[in-house]
């Protein structure tokens, strides 16, 4: 009887063992995820998955780097590009995981509504000698930053208009899909792609086991396959995903979709070749000579402004 109870209890510790690895694993993380999603959970979907980490990673592959490798574009196009791309990646980012949010649980994210910033533009002068009144000079600054903050929003709005307009020319690729598509319904395209591409739940068959390393700063990572059948590759296909250990015993949590170009590659989308198309037809007006063009522009309307005109009649009578 003895014998009995502490077998009995040798097999309780193991167990009990066991469950406590288990939990500390990336496999239990992806079934946590899953269940939380299944049953409207998002603070417990959240516990596993970063979503807007997993979202601007994904966009970054998607979008970022491959516009960063567009080919032929000068140096002021590469400028210009880059600032249009981040701009529609943080308007993506955020449809995207609002879309995510309501699609779990109840967010009070709302869908189809843009949020953004505006680049405030200032001026450095030095000068010497005696200097006009502060009215006088704030007169100068308040016009030039006035047209340099409308000048550069033009700008920025016409480059970003031709690249929704190049996008929508490719309705049939993921960018014209998703750079193509007024705000509002963003995010029902992203749904209708996932639907596309098949990773549902009906199309699920099974995980892969977990591979581990570590980062370069020696913390925990780990990547598991989730496998889908997928009609539109006409093949199985695996998600990769990404995960960290918050701590040493901590959750893992989902933050990176790793096998992007491949994933892409095997549904038919050259997303790479999509995104350089793209970049060239926006920026196909941006050049230096505009850009000279535009600034002599920007100083006539400076120079015309009231308040600048009363500076540079002070400043012409001092240095006469």
């Amino acid at each position: 009887m003895r014998s009995l109870i502490i077998a009995a209890g040798v097999l309780i510790i193991l167990g009990l063992g066991g469950y406590l690895y288990w939990i500390t694993t990336p496999l239990y993380a992806l079934q946590s995820a899953g269940i939380a999603a299944a049953r409207h959970d998002l603070e417990g979907f959240e516990r596993h998955v970063n979503i807007d980490e997993l979202v601007s990673n994904l966009l970054d592959d998607l979008l970022v780097k491959p516009s960063k490798s567009t080919p032929g574009l000068s140096g002021i196009q590469r400028e210009t590009g880059d600032q249009i791309v981040g701009a529609t990646k943080s308007a993506l980012q955020m449809q995207l995981v609002n879309m995510i949010k309501k699609s779990i649980g109840n967010s009070s994210a709302q869908e189809g509504k843009y949020t953004g910033y505006r680049t405030t533009y200032g001026a450095d002068a030095a000068m010497a000698g005696p200097l006009p009144s502060p009215g006088e000079v704030s007169g100068f600054f308040r016009a030039a930053g006035n047209e340099l903050g409308r000048e550069a929003g033009r700008l920025k709005n016409e480059t970003q208009m031709r690249l929704v307009a190049c996008a929508r020319q490719q309705p049939k690729t993921i960018t014209g899909k998703l750079l193509g598509a007024p705000p509002q319904i963003v995010a029902f395209q992203a749904k209708l792609l996932v639907d596309e591409y098949g990773f549902t739940k009906d199309n699920f068959r099974g995980i892969t086991d977990a591979k581990y390393t570590k980062d370069s700063q020696g913390y925990n990572r780990a990547e598991v396959g989730v496998k889908f059948q997928s009609p539109k590759a006409g093949k199985e296909i695996a998600v990769q995903l990404e995960m960290y250990q918050q701590n040493m015993f901590g959750d893992w949590s989902i933050f990176r979709v790793s096998n992007l170009p491949e994933l892409m590659m095997s549904l038919g989308e050259d997303y790479e070749y999509q995104i350089h198309s793209l970049m060239t037809c926006s920026l196909a007006g941006v050049s230096e000579q505009s850009v000279r063009d535009e600034v002599g522009g920007l100083t006539r309307r400076i120079k015309e402004h009231p308040g600048a005109q009363d500076l540079l009649n002070r400043l012409r009578g001092k240095f006469r």
